[in-house]
């Protein structure tokens, strides 16, 4: 009786302290874990499935987003009491590169396989609600919050991110977002070692870093101070690879396809001579956050919002779902301040939905795969279908061209809402 007191007495100061909408967290909470047994992708196996060597065999791994692996190989560790089996899965491949279907097809087919993944997704779930309610602390009112609790806890783009294709980039939100809401709170020390963090975890992250050392109305040598800051814990990670594997781990970006996810786009100018185009608008971004005078969280989002659009409309990120996530937390404060953008949030949805049917079955069927493998993977993918009235590569450009168009949309609305850098320094005469 005192012990059922005791729950009663938590479970009302946590509705004081979060007054949230609680309907739309229970229907969210179940939502996520009747998907979490029986949803994957190989993206996620192959992350698991590393960890799990690196925790059985107690071998070194290096590689990157390092952090992440460790984190994984922890957690696997912690919870190995309820995952006997999870030491076999590393001997279940021959090859230590596993990439193939069939490798994915030897793992979904383990007899504890639901519970595997349950378990293993835990974690995703819990820094999906920290995110969720960081989002609702950082609303300017009631109403606000509730609005960006419920654009975060319905996103469709988070559940398929996090539960369908089963990728782990809610850890990274959750850290970009406390950056955010120290940088609110003026704890800026803070603020630029989680904004660190995170470029530890995810180096795109480090696309918001600039923003933030010029979001604020400081000397350069302050400034100089915060971008030191800011790279701190990712110089720190690469300090310990180079001490312990000899080489750093920025030196994997060399192996990472540059040129195929974030330089697509570009301008031919001549042989081996191109203007690529995210780079030409993120200098061009940059210039107009140098000269512009307006500072604080606002322009922080507001920038940071723009440069990620800006990213995704110019970038290949169809067959790779686990992006979409990151321009969520922005999106969603600044929706919290313009309306319009919430319905220019689901045409996004949308286009990005119908844009990853590039991917064919791997971003279909397959991802249910688990419940009954040769059912599942026996399904034509909706690509498949639209093949047999129209263009798959027309089908899926369209998309693509679509997206793209919305997204460099809310960046013009959002952009008008900056103040226009100042056209001279010195003062005027009469």
């Amino acid at each position: 009786m005192l012990q059922g007191q005791r729950w009663l007495s938590y479970w009302q100061r946590l509705r004081a302290e979060f007054p949230l909408p609680w309907t739309v967290f229970w229907a969210g909470l179940l939502a996520r874990l009747l998907i979490m047994p029986f949803a994957t992708h190989s993206d996620f196996i192959h992350l698991e499935w590393i960890s799990a060597c690196t925790a059985a065999k107690g071998e070194s791994v290096f590689r990157m987003q390092i952090l992440l692996v460790y984190f994984h190989t922890a957690y696997q560790r912690l919870v190995s009491f309820l995952l006997p089996s999870i030491a076999n899965l590393c001997g279940s491949f021959a090859d230590f590169n596993f990439t193939g279907t069939s490798d994915w097809f030897i793992f979904i087919n383990r007899p504890q396989v639901f519970r595997e993944l349950f378990v293993l997704k835990l974690p995703y779930l819990v820094f999906d609600v920290a995110c969720a309610l960081l989002l609702y602390r950082l609303g300017k009112s009631k109403k606000q919050a509730a609005f960006l609790f419920k654009f975060w806890w319905l996103n469709p783009l988070i559940v398929f991110a996090t539960y369908f294709f089963a990728r782990h980039e809610t850890i990274t939100l959750f850290v970009i977002l406390l950056s955010i809401y120290w940088f609110k709170q003026n704890r800026f020390e803070r603020s630029f070692i989680a904004l660190g963090a995170a470029v530890a975890l995810r180096y795109y992250a480090l696309f918001l870093l600039p923003f933030y050392v010029l979001s604020l109305d400081a000397t350069w040598k302050q400034r100089l101070k915060w971008f030191a800051l800011g790279l701190g814990p990712w110089a720190a990670v690469n300090g310990m690879t180079w001490l312990f594997f000899g080489s750093p781990e920025a030196s994997r970006l060399a192996t990472y396809p540059t040129e195929v996810y974030v330089l697509p786009m570009k301008f031919s100018i001549a042989a081996w001579d191109n203007v690529y185009i995210f780079p030409l608008l993120y200098f061009l971004l940059l210039l107009h956050r140098f000269y512009n005078r307006e500072y604080g969280l606002r322009a922080l989002q507001r920038y940071g919002l723009i440069s990620l659009l800006l990213l995704f409309a110019t970038a290949y990120v169809g067959q790779s779902p686990h992006y979409w996530p990151w321009f969520i937390p922005l999106l969603a404060l600044e929706a919290a301040e313009d309306r319009r953008l919430a319905p220019l949030h689901l045409v996004l949805t949308l286009c990005l939905f119908a844009y990853s049917f590039i991917g064919s079955r791997s971003t279909a069927g397959y991802l249910l795969g688990a419940i009954a493998p040769d059912f599942f993977w026996s399904l034509p993918s909706p690509i498949e279908w639209i093949g047999g009235f129209f263009s798959p590569e027309t089908a899926i450009s369209l998309a693509h061209t679509a997206f793209s168009a919305t997204a460099l949309w809310i960046a013009f609305l959002v952009f008008r809402q900056l103040q226009p850098p100042p056209l001279a320094d010195s003062t005027e005469t009469a």
